[in-house]
């Protein structure tokens, strides 16, 4: 099968990511399963469905990480209960960690989705 077709139109590479996060908003929070994560955004699944045009705060901690992570997102795509989301105004603090799991733990989610491919196929 080969890299998703969308891989060569992103911005930043997503990196697999498997940890549970909480999405929220001024009267609604959801705890989501987070596969992927990028300097530019999230890829999530929710057991809940997030309306179109949505605007969320996303907290979560990396795995052997103590930091948290604390972001404010838009959701850009969604393809039944898999959603991905966009970052608004990430600082600084928080690219630094994104970059430091990328560094210690980073599979590229491409990657993993070639090596899963392959196995399907075995």
């Amino acid at each position: 099968m080969g890299l998703s077709p969308y891989a060569v139109q992103r911005k930043h590479a997503r990196y697999s990511l498997d940890v549970r996060a909480r999405l929220s908003t001024s009267d609604r929070e959801i705890t989501v399963r987070m596969l992927d994560v990028s300097e530019g955004g999230v890829g999530l699944i929710s057991p809940v469905e997030i309306p179109e045009d949505s605007s969320y705060a996303l907290e979560f901690v990396f795995p052997t990480m103590q930091d948290v992570f604390r972001a404010n997102m838009e959701l850009k795509s969604r393809n039944g209960f898999r959603y991905g989301f966009i970052f608004i105004d990430l600082d600084e603090s928080n690219i630094a960690l994104v970059r430091k799991y990328q560094r210690r733990w980073g599979i590229r989610a491409e990657d993993n989705y070639t090596e899963r491919s392959a196995r399907s196929r075995g």
